[in-house]
């Protein structure tokens, strides 16, 4: 396309090709109902010269006689001439021995002076015709009389088609003009209908142009009807909802980050900065600045983990029994601390799930609960299905969580509770994502110094929580 030239839009490329559509098919209905017109108009012509011609053989007939000369045959085209009087768009020549001999009174042309007239005298076979005249078309009819063998004379019978050509030119326009005046109000209708049709592609341009500049992440394009545009839309605006939840995600992304690696980061630069000669006292702030090197490797992965759990790529489902999970999970935490585990399976719990992010929430909580007790506390790892929904859940002796606690524990930067388990912080809301995602939630169980219980509440297999 040529620098500077505006390309015609869709609203008009549509409305152009409709109109290309309706102007040809104008075109050829004009086209055939003239072409029809002027058929029936040329048959219903050649009847009538059909008819005169017929009338005239009627009159050579066993009744009167054939004629055997030019007087009698002079005879017979007067009486015949008398007997069918000429309409007005009508004309009879009578040719006797090559000679006009007689034409019908008040012909709109004199037949004798046309140039056909001397074809017409030398017919020795019936012939017929168009030819044009000063007044129009004329359909002619050329009938030889003969007698043993000899041309004794002509009969040319004609129909003037003026009259009615002008009257079906006349319909004809008038159907045009009746047709253009349709065209023009189809027209207006279809710019009407596409642009209603096409009034969501403008929606998505100006969401598109919200989003791209960051001004609205919350545009959406107003959908109704099942048609293309509106499945067009209603993807568009899903697309839309995952980008808003990817922004989302990246922006806590950075705001968790910026709140937890701070301190981190605080207390390594601090320890760098002073960093002593001594080597006890240098091997001493190496290993803090490790250990909190390593928390700030902990708090990236959990991070990342915690960013993730937005994305539809987030779970591999499957079909999972609850029970077996648990009792695998028990034989893990065994290994994982000294304490009196116990197992509760509830046989039949199935859960549609992601196995490894299963793994990861409920040993979280088996590391919260290993932390808040002591060597030989009971711990009770279990599933049951309670209310219509599998919970995956850990029970613990330790001091529980006070009331006002119990709103912040999955927070991401909320306060830490007075007995919230150590660690990054960002365990229990690593687990209520993994729950979210799985079409579940988190709940807690608790009486301060009585120890809690806190379970992962899953849908049923087949069914919704």
């Amino acid at each position: 396309m040529a620098p500077g030239r505006r390309r015609l839009g869709i609203r008009g490329r549509v409305v152009a090709s409709f109109l290309v559509l309706l102007v040809g098919a104008e075109l050829v209905s004009v086209l055939v109902l003239h072409r029809v017109g002027t058929a029936r108009m040329e048959d219903r012509a050649d009847r009538d010269l059909a008819v005169a011609a017929e009338a005239l053989r009627e009159r050579l007939g066993p009744a009167e006689g054939t004629p055997t000369d030019d007087a009698s045959l002079g005879a017979v085209f007067d009486a015949y001439l008398r007997a069918r009087p000429a309409r007005a768009d009508q004309a009879y020549l009578a040719i006797v021995d090559g000679r006009p001999f007689a034409s019908s009174a008040g012909a709109p042309v004199a037949l004798q002076d046309l140039e056909q007239a001397p074809e017409w005298a030398a017919a020795s076979d019936t012939r017929s015709g168009q030819t044009r005249t000063p007044v129009g078309p004329m359909r002619w009819l050329a009938v030889p009389v003969t007698s043993g063998g000899r041309v004794l004379g002509v009969l040319v019978t004609a129909e003037f088609l003026a009259d009615e050509q002008a009257a079906l030119d006349g319909t004809v326009a008038t159907v045009a003009a009746v047709t253009l005046l349709v065209l023009v109000g189809a027209s207006l209708l279809a710019w009407g209908a596409a642009g209603r049709a096409l009034a969501p592609l403008h929606d998505l341009a100006v969401a598109a142009r919200s989003v791209t500049s960051g001004t609205d992440l919350d545009a959406r394009i107003p959908v109704e009807g099942t048609d293309e545009v509106a499945t067009l839309g209603r993807s568009l605006n899903g697309m839309l909802d995952r980008l808003r939840v990817a922004f989302d995600s990246q922006k806590q992304f950075l705001d968790d980050a910026g709140h937890q690696l701070r301190t981190p980061i605080t207390i390594v630069r601090g320890h760098v900065e002073l960093l002593d000669d001594d080597p006890e006292a240098r091997a001493a702030d190496v290993a803090l600045v490790l250990d909190e090197l390593d928390r700030m490797d902990r708090l990236v992965g959990e991070l990342r983990t915690l960013a993730r759990a937005e994305r539809p790529d987030f779970l591999e489902l499957e079909e999972l029994d609850a029970s077996e999970l648990v009792a695998e999970l028990g034989r893990k935490a065994e290994a994982v601390a000294d304490r009196r585990w116990v197992v509760v399976t509830a046989p039949g719990t199935r859960v549609r799930a992601d196995r490894h992010r299963l793994t990861e929430a409920v040993l979280d909580l088996v590391e919260n609960a290993v932390q808040v007790t002591a060597e030989g506390d009971s711990v009770e790892l279990g599933a049951a299905r309670r209310d219509g929904v599998v919970e995956l859940f850990v029970r613990d002796e330790g001091p529980g969580f006070y009331p006002d606690d119990v709103p912040h524990l999955f927070d991401r930067t909320g306060p830490r509770g007075r007995h919230r388990p150590g660690g990054t912080g960002l365990g229990l809301p690593i687990v209520a994502a993994i729950a979210r995602a799985h079409g579940g939630d988190v709940d807690v169980e608790t009486t301060p110094g009585r120890g809690a219980r806190v379970a992962i509440r899953l849908p049923v297999a087949g069914g919704t929580p």
